[in-house]
């Protein structure tokens, strides 16, 4: 059962939005720490920094103004092939936001949903 597709605007205020919040999360994780934090934290920090990342990578293109039409499919193919660490962080942060993506989180991965 797959939610119907939001209105545009409100689909590019929440990418908008979660890219916001990605680069506001790296910026934390990728701070200077003191000296005696434990060497392990900070390489997960440093996975948790590129996880964030990688979602966000292609979002700045699907909305530039000449692609923005392609954003619906854009963030379908990013739900589908992310892995269940990356969806619990795109579930999260849109919550975070109250923006409605049961149009994209009821597609089960691995689905050809159009």
């Amino acid at each position: 059962m797959e939610s119907s597709i939001p209105c545009r605007a409100a689909m590019e205020a929440a990418t908008a939005d979660l890219l916001h919040l990605g680069f506001l999360e790296i910026r934390f994780l990728t701070a200077p720490q003191p000296e005696a934090h434990p060497q392990n934290a900070l390489v997960r920090r440093r996975e948790r920094a590129n996880l964030i990342a990688d979602i966000c990578h292609q979002l700045p293109g699907l909305l530039a103004p000449e692609r923005r039409d392609q954003l619906p499919a854009g963030l379908r193919s990013l739900w589908l092939t992310a892995s269940t660490t990356k969806r619990q962080w795109l579930r999260s942060r849109w919550d975070h936001l109250n923006y409605d993506h049961r149009w994209l989180t009821l597609i089960e991965p691995g689905t050809t949903e159009a």
